[in-house]
């Protein structure tokens, strides 16, 4: 996609299943020394979706753009931090990655402020990253 992409809308769903290989994509496509806390992945790509990182922890941004209609842009994972009790009212933000071609455009705020709603959803009141 050029850097003259027009988004024209986003929306944020939950993730699916089948969005496995496109989020692994992204992922690995925004990896950074700067953040990063593994080794850049080497092919053969372990899944992106497993028993730890499980489709209902993720949010994803979609875009609808001038070129390529609508598209996976960014997601957002929110888990709760621990299983202890004293926890419950807290969520835990564990990766938010935004597509090259859609950063400058709201993506991020836009995950963040839908992570925030889905927490308050789920009752939590407090965050932390």
């Amino acid at each position: 996609m050029s850097a003259t992409t027009t988004l024209h809308s986003v929306s944020v769903r939950p993730a699916l299943p089948a969005d496995g290989e496109t989020l692994g994509e992204l992922d690995r496509s925004t990896w950074s020394t700067l953040h990063a806390v593994l080794p850049r992945p080497q092919p053969p790509y372990e899944p992106f979706f497993d028993e730890r990182h499980r489709p209902e922890d993720f949010l994803v941004a979609e875009a609808a753009t001038d070129v390529d209609g609508k598209r996976i842009a960014g997601y957002i994972r929110l888990v709760q931090p621990t299983s202890l009790a004293c926890h419950a009212h807290v969520r835990q933000i564990q990766g938010l990655a935004v597509t090259v071609w859609a950063r400058g455009a709201g993506v991020g705020r836009t995950l963040l402020r839908a992570a925030c709603a889905e927490a308050r959803r789920q009752g939590a009141n407090r965050i932390t990253l």
